[in-house]
């Protein structure tokens, strides 16, 4: 599910990083950056979503199999052996 068009998990996970720096730290220069990232963190997230909107599980997943699944550019790539 999308939030603020990203998502939802992510944005909510920044929003914490972002709410530490902000309301914790009590310093200008933490709130400053706090927004910052922020700003940059969903825009960032929102693009990212407009691509793929289950991004990070389709990377994680991608990761797992990768012993699985090699890729390869060319048709004349060596054979893949299963089992390795």
């Amino acid at each position: 599910m999308l939030l603020l068009g990203a998502e939802r998990e992510l944005i909510l996970a920044l929003g914490i990083v972002a709410g530490v720096f902000i309301v914790s730290l009590f310093q200008l220069w933490a709130a400053i950056f706090g927004l910052v990232l922020w700003a940059v963190g969903a825009w960032v997230l929102t693009r990212a979503a407009s691509f793929d909107p289950q991004l990070s599980k389709t990377f994680g997943r991608s990761l797992r199999y990768r012993k699985l699944y090699k890729s390869a550019a060319t048709p004349f790539a060596s054979p893949r052996t299963f089992g390795d």
